[in-house]
């Protein structure tokens, strides 16, 4: 596990993120590799206040 995610992962995996996360989470990588932020595939796929108990 590398960490930090970069433009070039997110577009080689934009299939596998939307089959296994849904397109909210497509639109949040590609809208955080726009932006140019620095984070993790985490952080992006499952945001603080959004943990489902």
């Amino acid at each position: 596990m590398r960490g930090v995610i970069t433009g070039r992962e997110v577009v080689t995996h934009l299939g596998l993120i939307y089959r296994e996360f849904g397109v909210a989470c497509v639109l949040r990588c590609l809208w955080v590799m726009v932006s140019g932020k620095s984070t993790t595939f985490l952080e992006v796929a499952c945001p603080p206040g959004t943990s489902k108990r």
